[in-house]
């Protein structure tokens, strides 16, 4: 699911006494990969294009910064 940042997602129930979700109009972030060495070396040997989280290069570092600075900047997160 895809909501403008400014936009709150419905995507947990928030039942009552239970813990609170989808309350607090946060903004979620994933980075897709392996933090696994195991499962690093065998798609690394299997050719497949992936992040290894111990070692992220460092477009993806950068890329990552950019998008908190502009998250501080527009929307004061």
């Amino acid at each position: 699911q895809h909501f403008d940042f400014d936009t709150s997602a419905r995507a947990l129930v928030n039942r009552a006494g239970g813990v609170e979700t989808n309350t607090l109009n946060v903004c979620q972030v994933e980075v897709v990969g392996t933090s696994d060495p195991g499962t690093h070396a065998k798609w690394t040997r299997a050719g497949y294009a992936h992040l290894y989280m111990p070692d992220l290069p460092d477009w993806a570092i950068r890329d990552l910064g950019e998008f908190a600075e502009w998250a501080h900047a527009k929307h004061g997160v």
